[in-house]
């Protein structure tokens, strides 16, 4: 009978450690995703280094030539739509200043007539006589539009759009902040918890099993979101599509992260195992 007792005890304790092992999977697999979430997505200056990176710098010549025609289409400025309106030189610091005011301070934004001002500023910097004529014949229009030239740029390139996504990615790092800091508590905790029951060299292994479950669920996911700008056409999803075409290398760091996490975990889960 002692020893049934005995039994009972030892297989709560299993079932017990086998829900804890699952908790911190998840837990593992939410903190090292909302770190990198932070630290890449809702970081400006990873996003600005970004775009300047060989598969992306195209997607942002096209993105920012779509907005650069729409507007050449409300100044009323004759335009060949097949004709790339501008290059990197010119669409990078266009690109940098939506990034900053995204993503940068202040972090939640009323109003978007700075942003509209500074892309005018862009266009009339880099605009010269080295772009095209519809370029060129875009800028002098714009100067002749003299205060409304902020408000057709604000139509031109949805600013109010990007004023939207500003406030939401400062939502989003909130949020980040506090979930993580609720995971890293939750984590501590669970561990605690689990040193009742298990000694060290069996703490290492469960915890380590967790981390490599943790690494695999990250590598797949990361995958799966990386090649859905190869496999479809993202270009129809507006704002949703040129951030999906962006984040498809993003994705594949955090791939790599996966794979770290999960060879680190994988070694001393090797070693801690109790056949060794």
């Amino acid at each position: 009978m002692a020893n049934g007792a005995r039994d009972g005890l030892h297989r709560i304790n299993k079932e017990q450690n086998e829900d804890y092992k699952k908790v911190l999977s998840f837990i593992i697999f939410l903190i090292v995703s909302l770190t990198m979430i932070t630290a890449t997505f809702l970081n400006p200056f990873f996003m600005k280094g970004q775009i300047r990176n060989n598969s992306n710098e195209a997607v942002v010549v096209r993105q920012i030539n779509k907005h650069f025609d729409t507007l050449a289409e409300i100044i009323g400025a004759n335009k060949n739509g097949n004709a790339n309106l501008l290059t990197t030189k010119q669409t990078q610091p266009i690109a940098d200043h939506i990034i900053d005011y995204t993503l940068g301070i202040p972090w939640f934004k009323f109003s978007n007539m700075k942003l509209a001002k500074q892309i005018l500023h862009d266009i009339d910097l880099n605009v010269d006589q080295g772009v095209s004529s519809d370029a060129q014949l875009v800028q002098e229009k714009l100067k002749e539009q003299e205060n409304n030239a902020p408000y057709d740029v604000i139509d031109a390139f949805n600013l109010n759009t990007v004023t939207l996504g500003g406030n939401v990615a400062f939502i989003l790092l909130i949020i980040n902040v506090i979930i993580l800091i609720m995971a890293i508590i939750s984590l501590r905790s669970l561990i605690s918890d689990m040193k009742l029951f298990l000694n060290s060299k069996m703490l290492t292994h469960e915890v380590t099993a967790s981390g490599m479950w943790a690494g695999f669920w990250l590598i797949l996911i990361a995958s799966v979101l990386a090649v859905i700008p190869v496999i479809f056409n993202v270009e129809s999803l507006a704002v949703l599509g040129y951030v999906l075409e962006i984040s498809s290398s993003i994705f594949l760091d955090f791939v790599i992260v996966g794979v770290i996490l999960y060879i680190l975990s994988a070694i001393p889960w090797e070693i801690s195992s109790p056949n060794n």
